[in-house]
């Protein structure tokens, strides 16, 4: 490892992720879907949706519960008029139905309402259409606050937000010179923050329609990734030195001169999808390509980064997601789980905290976010602002509760 990485002592030290049996993947995935700036699937607390073989756009939605072999004649939302670039379940995806979103190479974005049992013929009318941009459109991303608010990446270098109940467009932001090539919201759904060609990140108020800061990037030419790191005022982005080191910088949203860290990781053509786990404060890094899942704990004090390990798989990853935190199984304390897409399989890795006993580890299940919204669609657009719901992960507590703060407020480089 690269002499920047520094180890201690943790909780989640022991960390270690592992691959379920073989019987557990799920097989006979037709994805040939090529979408640089996608993840290319995603999962709900109950299924996995990923781009498929065929005309038209096809993307499958499957029950995370059902393994093994996929049929044939899978059941396909189709309905696109080209190849799907990226996908994104509603953050609200509850028990009922399955509430998705499709960006395509046709220029629209649909919204899609998969039935709670799953699907048994496809679906071939969308609920809602989005259209607006006159480029394929590269990322589709929810708000994790407000009901119904939807942001959309297009190559046309805009950015739009919609109200999806109404389907109309409620804001456009074109500020971009070139390529949009990551998008993510904050905590609190209030701002988002992209990483552009021109290799700058910016942190936009979308709202008010501007740009709040703009922070210098990575000085290669390859793709880059912004992730923030939780409720801190801190995030990371993740790119390309002129010499094609992979690289993390890490920053304070309030200072734009310089990032607070910079670390080597190695030299590699993929590029590193960020995953970032706000209940445990570990960041993920998952190249294209790679085989590899290394993982970071981050703290608010320099060297801000602490490497703990790395899962090693055996067939390079052609996209990945994590499955929501609701989806877990806390009995054998497994704080994560990704679903690694390879050539035509989809492989869970799990990760857990060794222990013993069979007691709730509340140490190492802080609250998790509840999979409910805090704000209207209409209220947010007016300006108001709220924390995600949150709740415990304990199964004998169902309770609800707005988000409460801890003290990670606060970012020193002393």
């Amino acid at each position: 490892m690269n002499k920047g990485f520094v180890v201690r002592a943790s909780k989640f030290r022991h960390v270690f992720g592992k691959s379920v049996k073989k019987e557990e993947h799920y097989e006979n995935v037709q994805s040939n879907a090529s979408a640089p700036d996608s993840n290319l699937v995603d999962a709900s607390p109950r299924y996995f949706a990923v781009p498929w073989r065929g005309g038209g756009g096809p993307f499958v939605v499957w029950p995370l519960n059902k393994t093994g072999r996929l049929p044939q004649d899978v059941p396909m939302c189709t309905g696109h008029g080209g190849p799907i670039m990226d996908l994104q379940f509603s953050p609200f995806c509850g028990d009922g139905d399955q509430i998705i979103a499709s960006a395509s190479d046709d220029t629209t974005t649909k919204i899609w309402k998969v039935p709670s049992e799953g699907l048994e013929k496809d679906l071939d009318e969308a609920a809602a259409t989005l259209s607006g941009h006159y480029k394929k459109v590269i990322l589709v991303r929810w708000n994790p606050i407000a009901n119904n608010v939807i942001a959309t990446v297009s190559f046309d270098n805009t950015i739009k937000l919609w109200d999806v109940e109404s389907g109309k467009e409620k804001g456009s932001f074109g500020d971009h010179p070139d390529a949009i090539q990551s998008f993510d919201w904050n905590f609190n759904g209030s701002r988002y923050a992209t990483y552009c060609k021109d290799k700058q990140a910016r942190i936009i108020d979308p709202r008010n329609n501007e740009t709040v800061n703009t922070y210098g990037g990575h000085q290669g030419t390859k793709a880059a990734r912004f992730s923030w790191l939780g409720d801190r005022p801190m995030f990371c982005t993740i790119g390309f030195s002129k010499q094609s080191e992979r690289q993390i910088f890490f920053w304070d949203e309030r200072d734009c001169s310089k990032p607070l860290s910079e670390v080597q990781i190695d030299i590699a053509s993929g590029t590193l999808l960020p995953f970032f786990d706000p209940d445990t404060s570990l960041l993920y890094l998952a190249g294209k390509g790679d085989t590899n899942i290394r993982y970071f704990e981050i703290e608010d004090t320099d060297p801000f980064q602490y490497y703990l390990a790395q899962f090693l798989g055996k067939d390079p990853q052609r996209g990945l997601c994590m499955v929501p935190k609701r989806g877990l199984d806390v009995d054998k304390c497994e704080i994560t789980r990704f679903l690694r897409l390879s050539q035509n399989a989809i492989e869970p890795v799990s990760f857990s905290v060794p222990r013993k006993g069979d007691q709730f580890q509340s140490d190492i299940y802080p609250d998790t976010f509840a999979g409910k919204c805090s704000l209207s669609g209409a209220d947010w657009f007016n300006g108001a602002n709220a924390g995600p719901m949150m709740k415990s992960m304990n199964p004998a507590d169902s309770t609800v509760r707005p988000v409460v703060k801890g003290s990670s407020q606060t970012v020193s480089s002393g």
